[in-house]
């Protein structure tokens, strides 16, 4: 990755205001976590990820450092908010693009953002699933603690997440890893599907006698 634009007093103040915004600040926790901290765990996920996975490691591990920095001026927001209102994803985004542009370079500003749409890039789908497992650590964390009022929704987002990242990645695994969970979550996906479309076809089927007699 290309030099940081911004000169090395500036970026460390700048970036040392990751460790005062915390994370899911909007609904109850019972832990508190920081962007930075958040920032620390996704990159040695990166790291271990690299045991199985095709990348290059530098780069994932520079995007992974810095995927958040933006927030040191537009803060934290929560991703189901995103899902729900997705003119605020999009201005969030230009927002996000904007900072990371000004202050890193343009190079960090365009894997964040191809991070951010899932391109199929490896390095930047590889720090997406660290990103996934660090929100996922996370919510079973508070789980523990019987937070049951909004992480149940975080855990059920991050697996359909982190499924829909794993496919995408299947094609970047190295000879002879075999990712046993995607394949457990992708054959009960394939199970779930087959029993929905035998219950449609004995309904329909039930419909049909009905209307024969």
């Amino acid at each position: 990755m290309n030099s940081i634009k911004i000169d090395l007093e500036t970026f460390i103040k700048e970036i040392d205001n990751l460790r005062n915004i915390d994370r899911y600040q909007t609904v109850p926790r019972v832990l508190h976590e920081t962007v930075a901290e958040h920032s620390f765990f996704v990159a040695a996920y990166v790291l271990k990820l690299h045991d199985k996975y095709d990348f290059n490691l530098e780069k994932a591990l520079s995007i992974a450092l810095m995927h958040d920095f933006s927030e040191c001026y537009i803060t934290d927001v929560i991703h189901p908010v995103k899902e729900k209102y997705p003119k605020i994803a999009e201005a969030l985004s230009e927002a996000e693009y904007s900072e990371n542009e000004k202050h890193l370079n343009s190079e960090y500003a365009k894997a964040i953002d191809q991070m951010n749409n899932e391109e199929d890039v490896p390095e930047t789908l590889i720090v997406n699933l660290a990103d996934i497992l660090s929100v996922y650590s996370y919510a079973t964390d508070e789980k523990q603690f019987s937070n049951n009022s909004y992480i149940d929704v975080v855990i059920k987002n991050a697996e359909n997440r982190s499924l829909k990242i794993k496919q995408k990645l299947q094609k970047y695994m190295k000879k002879g890893e075999v990712d046993a969970e995607y394949e457990l979550l992708h054959n009960k996906e394939a199970n779930d599907y087959i029993a929905r479309k035998v219950d449609e076809s004995i309904i329909k089927h039930a419909e049909e006698m009905l209307k024969k007699e």
